[in-house]
Protein backbone atom coordinates (compact mmCIF):
# COMPACT_ATOMS: atom_id res chain seq x y z
CA UNK A 1 0.00 0.00 0.00
CA UNK A 2 1.26 3.18 -0.96
CA UNK A 3 1.05 6.28 1.27
CA UNK A 4 0.17 9.48 -0.81
CA UNK A 5 1.08 13.30 0.23
CA UNK A 6 -1.55 15.47 1.18
CA UNK A 7 -2.10 18.20 -1.88
CA UNK A 8 -1.63 21.60 -0.24
CA UNK A 9 -3.07 24.69 -2.28
CA UNK A 10 -0.51 27.54 -2.56
CA UNK A 11 -1.67 31.42 -2.05
CA UNK A 12 -2.07 31.62 -5.81
CA UNK A 13 -4.55 28.53 -6.27
CA UNK A 14 -6.50 29.76 -3.21
CA UNK A 15 -6.69 33.16 -4.66
CA UNK A 16 -7.12 31.86 -8.42
CA UNK A 17 -10.31 29.43 -6.85
CA UNK A 18 -12.19 32.98 -4.53
CA UNK A 19 -11.86 34.72 -8.07
CA UNK A 20 -13.89 32.29 -10.18
CA UNK A 21 -16.10 32.31 -6.74
CA UNK A 22 -16.77 35.78 -6.96
CA UNK A 23 -17.85 35.08 -10.80
CA UNK A 24 -19.64 32.18 -9.92
CA UNK A 25 -21.29 34.65 -7.97
CA UNK A 26 -21.67 37.39 -10.52
CA UNK A 27 -23.02 35.06 -13.07
CA UNK A 28 -25.66 33.85 -10.72
CA UNK A 29 -24.64 30.83 -9.21
CA UNK A 30 -24.59 30.96 -5.35
CA UNK A 31 -24.52 27.92 -4.83
CA UNK A 32 -21.22 26.78 -7.29
CA UNK A 33 -19.47 29.79 -5.23
CA UNK A 34 -20.88 28.27 -1.96
CA UNK A 35 -19.04 24.74 -3.38
CA UNK A 36 -15.77 26.59 -3.93
CA UNK A 37 -15.68 28.86 -0.89
CA UNK A 38 -16.53 25.39 1.35
CA UNK A 39 -13.08 23.88 -0.64
CA UNK A 40 -11.25 26.73 0.37
CA UNK A 41 -12.58 26.72 3.86
CA UNK A 42 -11.60 22.84 4.38
CA UNK A 43 -8.04 23.74 3.06
CA UNK A 44 -8.14 26.52 5.29
CA UNK A 45 -10.53 27.00 7.95
CA UNK A 46 -11.37 30.45 8.89
CA UNK A 47 -9.82 32.16 5.88
CA UNK A 48 -11.69 35.57 5.94
CA UNK A 49 -11.90 36.34 2.13
CA UNK A 50 -13.41 32.81 1.76
CA UNK A 51 -15.90 33.84 4.28
CA UNK A 52 -16.63 37.20 2.90
CA UNK A 53 -16.90 35.26 -0.45
CA UNK A 54 -19.16 32.95 1.05
CA UNK A 55 -21.16 35.57 2.61
CA UNK A 56 -21.67 37.81 -0.41
CA UNK A 57 -23.23 34.70 -2.05
CA UNK A 58 -25.71 34.98 0.61
CA UNK A 59 -26.06 38.41 -0.04
CA UNK A 60 -26.47 38.12 -4.05
CA UNK A 61 -30.08 35.77 -2.91
CA UNK A 62 -31.39 38.31 -0.30
CA UNK A 63 -30.74 36.27 2.77
CA UNK A 64 -29.15 39.14 4.33
CA UNK A 65 -29.53 37.48 7.88
CA UNK A 66 -27.24 34.85 6.78
CA UNK A 67 -24.59 37.05 5.24
CA UNK A 68 -24.58 39.43 8.19
CA UNK A 69 -24.14 36.43 10.64
CA UNK A 70 -20.94 35.32 8.77
CA UNK A 71 -19.91 39.31 8.66
CA UNK A 72 -20.59 39.08 12.26
CA UNK A 73 -18.59 36.41 13.24
CA UNK A 74 -15.53 37.62 10.87
CA UNK A 75 -15.67 40.83 12.73
CA UNK A 76 -15.88 39.85 16.41
CA UNK A 77 -11.93 38.21 15.46
CA UNK A 78 -11.42 41.33 12.97
CA UNK A 79 -13.06 44.40 13.75
CA UNK A 80 -10.72 45.99 11.48
CA UNK A 81 -11.53 44.17 8.13
CA UNK A 82 -11.99 46.70 5.59
CA UNK A 83 -13.49 44.27 3.13
CA UNK A 84 -15.71 42.49 5.94
CA UNK A 85 -17.03 45.99 6.68
CA UNK A 86 -17.83 47.10 3.42
CA UNK A 87 -19.63 43.87 2.93
CA UNK A 88 -21.53 44.39 6.42
CA UNK A 89 -22.29 47.84 5.43
CA UNK A 90 -23.78 46.28 1.54
CA UNK A 91 -25.84 44.10 3.16
CA UNK A 92 -27.05 46.51 5.93
CA UNK A 93 -27.62 49.20 3.39
CA UNK A 94 -29.84 46.68 1.41
CA UNK A 95 -32.05 45.76 3.85
CA UNK A 96 -32.61 49.98 4.79
CA UNK A 97 -30.99 50.01 7.87
CA UNK A 98 -29.01 52.72 6.89
CA UNK A 99 -27.54 53.98 10.20
CA UNK A 100 -25.77 50.19 10.74
CA UNK A 101 -24.93 50.66 7.52
CA UNK A 102 -23.35 54.29 8.26
CA UNK A 103 -21.60 53.11 11.73
CA UNK A 104 -20.13 49.83 9.80
CA UNK A 105 -18.70 51.99 7.42
CA UNK A 106 -16.82 54.55 9.88
CA UNK A 107 -14.24 51.35 10.98
CA UNK A 108 -12.93 51.38 7.58
CA UNK A 109 -9.66 54.01 8.13
CA UNK A 110 -9.86 57.22 5.33
CA UNK A 111 -6.62 55.98 4.26
CA UNK A 112 -8.37 52.16 2.99
CA UNK A 113 -9.70 52.24 -0.71
CA UNK A 114 -12.70 50.66 0.75
CA UNK A 115 -13.80 54.26 2.71
CA UNK A 116 -13.92 55.80 -0.89
CA UNK A 117 -15.97 52.71 -2.20
CA UNK A 118 -18.05 52.89 1.52
CA UNK A 119 -19.16 56.65 0.80
CA UNK A 120 -20.36 56.13 -2.66
CA UNK A 121 -22.56 52.95 -1.77
CA UNK A 122 -24.18 55.00 1.07
CA UNK A 123 -24.46 57.98 -1.84
CA UNK A 124 -26.03 55.53 -4.61
CA UNK A 125 -28.37 53.65 -1.90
Amino acid sequence: MTRMSPVFLDDNAIALLLEIANLACHKGMPAETRTITDGVLAVRPGFVPAIITKAYSYLVVDDFDTALEMLDHVLEQQPDDADARIMQGLALLLTDRRTEAQEAFTHIPDNCPQKQLSVELARLL
